[in-house]
Formats: C-alpha cells, sequence, structure tokens
C-alpha cells in the first residue's frame, strides 16, 4: 500500500517537531510546550507508523527504544584510538605541563581551554550522513562494545543531524563525535530507590550506575534509567579541523549536541589557576558528579605538532582534584537495621570535618568489608566522602593496641528477632516481620523526598508513631 503523500509530509513534519522539542527539552532546557502536547506528537507518529509501516526510518524518534533485549554486545574497533588522559594532582605538575608544552611548540604563551571533568563512561558516537549509525564504549582505548540500542534511548543523543547544521563543519560524509555518558543527581536517587523498593542492593555511585546501564542487553531498562550524555570532541571525514577547540565545542552546541555550558577559554596559565580553583569549590552544586578539569591547548593545529604518548596525548591533560578525606578514630561499631531487615554495620566515628561537613558516622557496608579492613573498635582510619555516596571507610591507619572485634549479632538489636545469613549472600537479616526497625525504615523511605516527600515526618516523629503505636503499618499514614 502506497503512502499518501500527504501523510509523508505529515510524519515528516512530526518527526522534525519532535526532534526540535527533544532538543529543547533534553539539551537546552528549555521547553516550549508542555509534556502531554509532547506526547500527543509522538502518540500521533507512531499511529502514522503503525498504519504505515514503511514510513519508519532508522532516525525516527520512536525508534529511541528498540525491541527485543540483545544476546551480546559486539567488539568494534576504534578508527581513532580512545585515549586516556595524563593525570596530575599539584599545581606543580600542572605547570610542568605547561613548560613542555611551550617547550615542544616554541611557544612563549598558549591558550588552553577547560572543562568539566565529568566522572561517567567515555562513548564515542558515529553518524553517516547525518544519521547515528553506531555507539561504541571507549573499551580498551582500541576497540571497545557497540551499544547503540542503548545509545539511542539518551533523549539528549540527536538521532538525525541537519544537513545544514553539518555544513559548519563542511558536511562531512562521516563523523564522529566523543563524550561522556552520566546519571545526574536525580536519576541516581530514582534508580536506587526502584531499587531499594524491589529488595536490590544500591548503586554505590553515579559512574558505577551510568557504565552498569550501558551493559544492560535490554534497551528498554536502559531508558528507564535516564541517562545523559556531554560532548567534547569531533573527529570528521574528509573535512579539515577547526583551528581552535573552543569553536569546535562551540560548532559541536550549534549542530545540536549537549555540550557542557561550563567550559572557559583561558588565555594565560593564571586563568587556568583560578578556574580550577572556582570549580574546587562549586562542583556540589552541580547535579553531576566531576572529579577534577581537563585542560587541553586550545589550538588545533599544535594538536598534532605535540603528537600523543603509547596512552596519553600531548596536548591535553586532567587535574584530579583531592579525594575529600580524614582521618579519626572509631568509637564504635554497631548493626543498623535496614526497611528490608539487612543489618548494615556502621562506625560510630570521633566527628571530623570531611570538605566542609562534620562527618560522625560511616558505613562499612558488611562483614566482608570490616574482614577485608581488618577494623576494630579504637582503631584510627582514613574515612572518604564523595558526593552523593555515605561516608565510608577507606582503610585502618594505626591499629589500636587494645582494639575490639565486632561481631554481628545473633538477635536483632532493636526486636531481638532471629538473625539469619543465608547461604551465598554477604547480608545478614532480622527475620521477624514485625521488627519495629524495619517499619520506622519504611515509614521514612515512604515519606522521604524519593517517595512521597511529606513534610515534617522526619525520624522523630516516626520514632513517636511506631513507640506509641499509632502506626504499624504505611497504610496507617
Amino acid at each position: 500500500m502506497s503512502v499518501p503523500k500527504t501523510i509523508e509530509k505529515e510524519a515528516e513534519k512530526l518527526r522534525a517537531d519532535i526532534r526540535k522539542h527533544e532538543h529543547r527539552y533534553y539539551v537546552l532546557s528549555d521547553p516550549e510546550i508542555s509534556d502531554f502536547e509532547f506526547d500527543k506528537l509522538m502518540r500521533r507518529l507512531q499511529e502514522l507508523e503503525r498504519q504505515y509501516p514503511e514510513l519508519v526510518t532508522p532516525d525516527s524518534p520512536t525508534q529511541r527504544v528498540g525491541g527485543e533485549p540483545a544476546e551480546e554486545f559486539s567488539k568494534v574497533r576504534h578508527a581513532v584510538p580512545m585515549l586516556s588522559l595524563e593525570n596530575t594532582y599539584s599545581v606543580d605538575e600542572l605547570r610542568d605541563f605547561d613548560r613542555r608544552v611551550r617547550e615542544l611548540s616554541g611557544r612563549a604563551k598558549v591558550e588552553y581551554v577547560g572543562e568539566l571533568k565529568l566522572d561517567g563512561l567515555s562513548m564515542a558516537l558515529t553518524y553517516e550522513n547525518g544519521v547515528l549509525t553506531h555507539g561504541v564504549t571507549r573499551g580498551d582505548g582500541i576497540q571497545g562494545e557497540d551499544v547503540t540500542a542503548n545509545v539511542k534511548t539518551i533523549r539528549s543523543v540527536p538521532l538525525k543531524i541537519d544537513a545544514k547544521k553539518l555544513d559548519l563543519i563542511g558536511r562531512p560524509s562521516r563523523l564522529e563525535v566523543r563524550g561522556e555518558v552520566i546519571m545526574t543527581r536525580a536519576a541516581f536517587e530514582q534508580l536506587n530507590a526502584q531499587r531499594e523498593a524491589a529488595g536490590e542492593p544500591r548503586f554505590a555511585n553515579r559512574r558505577n550506575s551510568a557504565a552498569g546501564t550501558m551493559r544492560l542487553l535490554d534497551s528498554k531498562q536502559v531508558a528507564q534509567r535516564k541517562l545523559d550524555i556531554y560532548l567534547y570532541q569531533l573527529l570528521a571525514s574528509g573535512s579539515a579541523p577547526l583551528p581552535e577547540h573552543w569553536k569546535t565545542l562551540d560548532a559541536l552546541e550549534k549542530m545540536g549536541f549537549k555540550v557542557n555550558p561550563h567550559r572557559r577559554l583561558c588565555r594565560s596559565f593564571e586563568e587556568l589557576l583560578k578556574y580550577i580553583e572556582e570549580w574546587e569549590t562549586k562542583r556540589d552544586q552541580l547535579e553531576y558528579e566531576i572529579d577534577g578539569i581537563v585542560l587541553k591547548v586550545n589550538d588545533t593545529r599544535l594538536w598534532e605538532e605535540l603528537g600523543t604518548t603509547a596512552k596519553s596525548p600531548r596536548w591535553a591533560v586532567a587535574y584530579k582534584y583531592p579525594a575529600r578525606q580524614a582521618t579519626t578514630q572509631v568509637k564504635d561499631i554497631r548493626a543498623q537495621v535496614g526497611r528490608t531487615g539487612t543489618l548494615t554495620p556502621v562506625a560510630d566515628l570521633e566527628p571530623v570535618d570531611v570538605g566542609g561537613v562534620t562527618v560522625s558516622h560511616a558505613t562499612l557496608h558488611n562483614m566482608d568489608e570490616i574482614q577485608r579492613l581488618e577494623v576494630k573498635i579504637g582503631d584510627t582510619v582514613l574515612i572518604q566522602r564523595a558526593g552523593e555516596v555515605i561516608p565510608q571507610v577507606v582503610k585502618v591507619v594505626q591499629h589500636a593496641p587494645d582494639g575490639r572485634e565486632f561481631r554481628m549479632p545473633k538477635k536483632c538489636p532493636v526486636c531481638g528477632g532471629d538473625v539469619f545469613r543465608a547461604k551465598g549472600e554477604v547480608a545478614y537479616r532480622c527475620v521477624n516481620t514485625a521488627c519495629p526497625a524495619k517499619l520506622k525504615e519504611s515509614l521514612l523511605y515512604f515519606a522521604g523526598r524519593r517517595a512521597m516527600n511529606i513534610d515534617g515526618l522526619g525520624e522523630a516523629l516516626v520514632d513517636q508513631l511506631v513507640d506509641k503505636g499509632l502506626a504499624r503499618d504505611v497504610a496507617d499514614l
């Protein structure tokens, strides 16, 4: 059955409109229409494509989520190796980098572009004639895994680039754009809330959750986790690179890619240091995790001249922020009962400032971790706080001569019920279904911002409600 011209034109306009609104919502954060109106456009396009299957194109917005889960990911060799960056940890090391660049280039002064170093999963996107054809992980830098179906679920990734926008870089037939896949704070909290509700362990940090999500074989699951991506490098076949990296980032933005807005052109080394210092204090304000700053020589003509080592380019370097760590003493170790009944060992600490936050407790995760660390009550330990992760004990700095070992109780510290560890599991659990601690944690979770977000219903009030028998389950709220 041939498709009427009017239907063809309507489908074409719908695809263009949906692409425009996806870009405004997911890249610019400046929507023009409501979610209801957007869904209406999408439903109409889906309806037309069901009625006329020949209208379906690989770059259609309806094709972001695929059909059957993949059996495995195929390996793809990178046309140009995805090198890792050399890390620096001090201003002196940065000065050495700047000196080497100036000596090798023969220039007295070099401009740099500073970019936030996102803590995610490196990805290469390939476009042929403007259409997304491949999404490949960094892997070992020589070859990665083809996760195209998963990449398509990231709503900020354009499935098609308008031909006029390709003119900005000479309209290459083949284009590769590289960037970092991340998970925002809000998406991470939502995912962990879902995992808790399903009785699954929480992800420890956003980087692990983003990387783990991209390796899921079912793209429908990937779509539910709301990943995002920022792009930072352009490789185009058959066209000369733009003379400045700064202009390349601008071109990527104009082509519809999501580029980090906090980049900065630094015309001197001193400007570079100010940029680094500024974001060390402001990084907690971001909705995503960064672990440093990436510095790149702005003049791309110098990139080839400076060359690369076997592992890293000589025209770029990463400055890593110091971990937020401090040493303190373990005053006690106790078992804390969660809403699923899991007993988690928690270290009570001598209060200490870690990155501007006073920390008096840190998780020890489970008994296996306690044994690995060989931590005892009275020991001096190194603790670390990173982003949204609960403060944790990194290592023992000094064992106390009279340090006491912690043993997981055989009876629940709250209700006195039996504590059981299933074969093959690391978790110890209270088996009493009426355990007040489980009820309190369930009520706190229900009232929290990840669920119903009930103002005023905090720990003290929940304790009173349960202790006085006024709340026996969530329904009593």
